[in-house]
């Protein structure tokens, strides 16, 4: 399997430097590119073939996984892809801290929502957000995994920032740490750092994994104990291995730039054709 966890293109609340975590967020101009050179990228220059993709139904994730599967459709009619859309894949919610500052002065932080105000809403704790990570993993793809037949099934899976942090963190755990690999252009986090703690995601970034499954081998038959109530074993490793071939790749938008006057950082509108087209300059005749 060919896996890809990407992150969404750039949204209005990301240029004001708000906490937009299950706030339906729109891309910017900027962002709507980025997401379009992505999907050029990965199916006209990576000649990658998705046979899923999934995304939060979080609009600015969902955009960016419909260039994905657009850019795929307009290059090979016969392999047509529309985004699965899931609840489970959104942000971390932020409860009552949502659409403040993400930099705020203690000054700042002195007005903020306290959970003794009637209408206060805690944001979801990194525990449930780990759960909501596991659940995709077991509902959603690991059964992709068992049933994959093909050595280069390709799945892509567009989603947040903190969310993608966490799905990959609880990925890694179902792998032993020796079949866990990185490719020859790919760097450790940094001095120290293990490799669940790696850089951000940018946005349209995405980690670039493979997972083969190793071959099975039989256990021999063991006597049934006899002893009761015997504890639960822990969740069992994955007889897999996983390489990593690119962490936070933004190789799609090299050279890529804001367009001036504020309209890259405006909203994106739906009605609005391909911005890079948008965006050209027109050709002079000689």
């Amino acid at each position: 399997m060919r896996l890809l966890l990407i992150r969404h293109g750039e949204t209005e609340h990301n240029v004001a430097g708000l906490l937009a975590g299950i706030t339906d967020s729109r891309l910017t101009n900027h962002g709507l590119i980025q997401a379009q050179k992505l999907g050029t990228y990965l199916i006209k220059k990576r000649q990658l073939r998705f046979t899923q993709v999934f995304a939060s139904d979080l609009q600015r994730a969902l955009r960016t996984a419909r260039e994905i599967c657009e850019a795929q459709t307009s290059e090979d009619k016969d392999l047509e892809i529309s985004p699965i859309t899931l609840s489970l894949l959104r942000e971390q919610d932020f409860g009552s801290f949502e659409l403040l500052p993400w930099s705020r002065s203690e000054d700042a932080r002195v007005k903020d929502p306290s959970p003794d105000d009637s209408d206060f809403k805690p944001k979801e704790t990194t525990e449930a957000l780990k759960l909501r990570a596991d659940t995709f993993l077991d509902d959603y793809l690991f059964p992709l995994f068992a049933a994959d037949e093909e050595p280069e099934l390709q799945v892509a899976v567009v989603s947040h920032g903190l969310f993608l942090a966490a799905l990959w963190k609880m990925l890694l755990l179902r792998f032993k740490p020796a079949s866990v690999s990185l490719g020859p252009d790919v760097a450790p986090p940094g001095p120290g750092r293990p490799l669940e703690y790696m850089p951000a995601w940018s946005n349209t970034g995405f980690l670039e994994l493979e997972i083969r499954q190793q071959p099975v081998v039989k256990p021999k038959e063991q006597p049934t104990p006899t002893i009761p109530d015997v504890p639960e074993a822990p969740a069992a490793k994955l007889n897999a291995t996983m390489k990593v071939f690119a962490m936070n790749s933004k190789e799609h938008l090299v050279n890529l730039k804001r367009t001036r006057g504020g309209v890259g950082s405006s909203a994106s509108d739906d009605k609005q054709k391909r911005l890079e087209s948008f965006f050209k300059k027109p050709k002079m005749d000689n």
